[in-house]
């Protein structure tokens, strides 16, 4: 009975478990599936919010990236270059705010001038005004040399204009000294490839190199070969020569000359050699020029009949050239045919050569290279002769009648008598000395170089010095002129 009345409880627990409403079951399972769908539309709702978060952590990072840009654009990006030339080559190169990013010597004197000077994130001023004065101290800025260019290259015209107006005007102050006033060049720079070619090449700034080109448009004579190796106070001088009113360079005060004999000694000499007095003379015109190696005073005038020009040595006062010719506009009225003179009426050569040497103040028999012609020009007969003595050449036309000197050029060119073996009176300056002009030019020590070769040439009748070096990445080329220590060519080329 026991047993019976168990199992009779486990079967009433079974069926009191089961649900009697099998539709009310479903619809529990129904409402539960409906809060399952609750929590899918939740889930939903959080994955725009993370598509939103992500979207504005884009933005942030654009806002920061954009920031970051502007940050180190105006204070680590190069804004503006500004280079200093005197013989020292230095760049300054400046962010937006003008704070000092980085200051590059261009030359061994430009090393010298910034020493242990560190002028990185100070103001432009700052270091403009320690620059100058490191200049003044060493001795690159002085009464002989006064001139200094300021270059101005960035993309801002307005900005560069600013700076260039502001920079001259500051420098122009600290160089009015006690005992010197300064002159400041400035310009801002327009440079495309061809001008950066040619700076690389001859070891210059762009911004003297297109100072060299300024002057050249001022003369078909000048070459950039001849310009280039030339001091900043050297180009100022010839600058005031040929200044014109398309120039683009600023100058503020006036290149030193002192360096030089004057005008006045110039003019002096010209007239002793013409044997003249100034009270003789009119349409008297000088200046100051490079020719052949050398700064010069062009010295013109006209008496009686004749115009005289000459190219005096603006260091020594020598006369490396003098030409005299009838001031006739270039051309001699034709002579009747009646008045033609017979064959013997003329000078002889022998005659006409001592009057050309005679007149040239040279001993007849120590000439060389001597050949004349005779010419009949509109009715005139001349003698056309030309000779070298003693470094120079002569060019003379006789009048081959009256023995009248038509016109006598005189130009140095370095030559000498082959004959005798020797440089005449012509000095030669030192190998080592030409070495060193070279290397000065070139802004590197004689420890940093392998010099490949110097020899004793002639080349256009003067003696020069052909100087070739290899210095770091670069193989320097160099002609001097051996009698003056001039550089007549310089080039620079990576090797």
């Amino acid at each position: 009975m026991e047993t019976k009345n168990l199992n009779d409880k486990i079967k009433n627990a079974f069926t009191n478990a089961a649900p009697d409403d099998p539709e009310a079951a479903l619809s529990l399972y129904e409402e539960r599936k409906g809060n399952y769908m609750i929590q899918a539309e939740t889930k939903k709702s959080n994955t725009w919010i993370r598509k939103f978060s992500a979207v504005a952590a884009v933005f942030v990072l654009i806002v920061v990236g954009c920031f970051g840009f502007l940050f180190y654009n105006v204070n680590y990006a190069v804004d503006s270059t500004i280079s200093l030339d005197i013989n020292p080559s230095i760049e300054i190169r400046v962010n937006q705010k003008e704070r000092v990013l980085d200051v590059i010597p261009l030359n061994e004197d430009g090393r010298v001038v910034i020493g242990n000077m560190d002028l990185s994130g100070s103001d432009l001023d700052v270091a403009v005004n320690a620059l100058i004065g490191a200049m003044l101290r060493e001795g690159y800025l002085n009464e002989l040399s006064n001139s200094i260019l300021v270059s101005i290259d960035g993309s801002n015209t307005q900005k560069n204009s600013q700076l260039q107006e502001k920079l001259t005007a500051e420098i122009s102050s600290l160089l009015n000294t006690g005992t010197f006033s300064g002159a400041v060049l400035s310009q801002t720079v327009t440079a495309n490839d061809d001008l950066r070619k040619l700076a690389d090449t001859y070891g210059i700034t762009v911004g003297k190199a297109q100072l060299v080109q300024q002057i050249m448009n001022t003369s078909p004579l000048y070459t950039f070969e001849s310009l280039a190796g030339l001091s900043i106070n050297e180009l100022n001088l010839l600058l005031e020569s040929h200044s014109t009113s398309e120039s683009t360079v600023s100058s503020v005060g006036t290149a030193s000359d002192k360096a030089y004999i004057g005008t006045d000694a110039a003019v002096a000499a010209a007239l002793t050699h013409a044997g003249l007095s100034s009270s003789d003379v009119s349409a008297l015109k000088t200046e100051l020029d490079w020719d052949d190696g050398a700064m010069v005073y062009e010295v013109e005038f006209v008496s009686g009949g004749y115009e005289y020009e000459y190219d005096i040595d603006a260091k020594t006062g020598a006369v490396r050239k003098s030409e005299k010719e009838r001031d006739d506009g270039g051309s001699r009225p034709s002579l009747p045919s009646d008045q033609t003179p017979a064959t013997g009426d003329y000078i002889s050569v022998d005659s006409a050569k001592e009057i050309a040497c005679a007149h040239a103040g040279v001993p007849v028999d120590g000439i060389w290279d001597f050949s004349i012609d005779f010419e009949r020009d509109d009715g005139w007969s001349i003698y056309e002769m030309d000779f070298k003595y003693d470094g120079y050449e002569y060019d003379y036309e006789i009048n081959a009648i009256t023995g009248d000197i038509l016109k006598s050029e005189k130009e140095y060119d370095g030559s000498y008598n082959p004959s005798d073996g020797q440089q005449g009176q012509e000095t030669l300056i030192s190998e080592e000395q030409a070495n060193q002009i070279a290397l000065d030019h070139a802004g590197v020590s004689a420890t940093d170089v392998l010099f490949i070769k110097t020899e004793l040439d002639r080349d256009d009748g003067r003696s020069v010095y052909e100087i070739e070096f290899r210095a770091g990445a670069y193989e320097y080329e160099y002609e001097i002129n051996a009698a003056t220590g001039d550089i007549i060519k310089s080039e620079k080329e990576r090797d």
